[in-house]
């Protein structure tokens, strides 16, 4: 059999070994094909597809229910176990076109956001992300994981070996609804927190309903002595680049709609009038 490189190894990686196991435990179980199983599962067949090929590592509730289901018996769930505790612990759940710039970001000295339609990942609470994954149609089980993963990312804005971080808002991220008003309280009062580290720059670029450059996607930009620059852009196609005529570009981009920009008192009082406009919803 001829793995793709994005398919870990069912005999040599942890995810690929407990993919394996799991996939032959489903099949030993009297479920042939993956749509009977997922729906007495009750998840989709896209994600029993994922975690069969090692694409995906399943939670705890899912793996017990799984287990559970096939009627795997105590000394079996031992050794299933074992395999489960490992995978998930070397599971990043980084996609794989979004490593480079993951790796760069763990790196970077400093960061440059431009936040076109949500709050910026590294700024986003947990509710947020895990509201905004459910949004676009991933599962509970994936947005769990995701959101795991954009929390991990708040080191690099408020941990020992935080950035310098300079986010730039389209002031409509702050009236979109992400979850419930609740959720949005507090994410809006998680940007006014930061906006007054000293690493971080918060401004609120407004909303005046002419164009101006970067209405055209986000992006992030990591910078610092031990990495070249790396972007992320998102448009129609994700994309990351640490080509310098690319990053180039990008960061003029990100210079030419700062000077939209409210400084970074106004912009404090936009996002605190935001949190009140929010907190009459609840």
């Amino acid at each position: 059999m001829t793995l793709s490189s994005s398919t870990p190894d069912p005999e040599t990686t942890p995810r690929g070994k407990l993919a394996k196991h799991l996939r032959q435990i489903r099949q030993a179980a009297g479920f042939a094909t993956m749509a009977p199983f997922a729906k007495r599962l009750g998840v989709s067949d896209d994600l029993i597809s994922k975690i069969e090929t090692g694409k995906h590592v399943p939670t705890r509730d899912i793996f017990l229910a799984w287990l559970d289901i096939c009627g795997v018996s105590e000394e079996a769930r031992v050794f299933i176990t074992d395999f489960w505790v490992v995978a998930r612990a070397s599971s990043s759940g980084v996609r794989e076109f979004f490593e480079k710039y993951f790796d760069a970001e763990q790196k970077a000295a400093f960061l440059r956001i431009w936040g076109l339609l949500v709050v910026p990942g590294q700024l986003q609470t947990r509710e947020y992300a895990h509201a905004m994954f459910l949004t676009r149609g991933m599962d509970e089980d994936e947005a769990t994981e995701q959101t795991d993963l954009r929390v991990r990312r708040h080191a690099k804005v408020d941990g020992p070996d935080a950035a310098h971080v300079t986010a730039l808002i389209y002031e409509s991220v702050l009236h979109r609804l992400v979850g419930t008003p609740e959720i949005m309280v507090g994410q809006l009062e998680r940007l006014l927190e930061l906006s007054h580290r000293r690493n971080v720059v918060l401004q609120v670029v407004p909303d005046s309903g002419s164009y101006f450059p970067g209405l055209d996607g986000e992006f992030a930009i990591a910078s610092g002595p031990a990495i070249s620059d790396t972007v992320v852009m998102v448009t129609v196609e994700d994309h990351v680049s640490d080509e310098p005529d690319v990053s180039g570009k990008v960061i003029a981009l990100f210079e030419e709609i700062r000077s939209y920009a409210l400084n970074a008192a106004e912009s404090r009082a936009l996002i605190t009038e935001a949190v009140q406009r929010w907190s009459q919803q609840q």
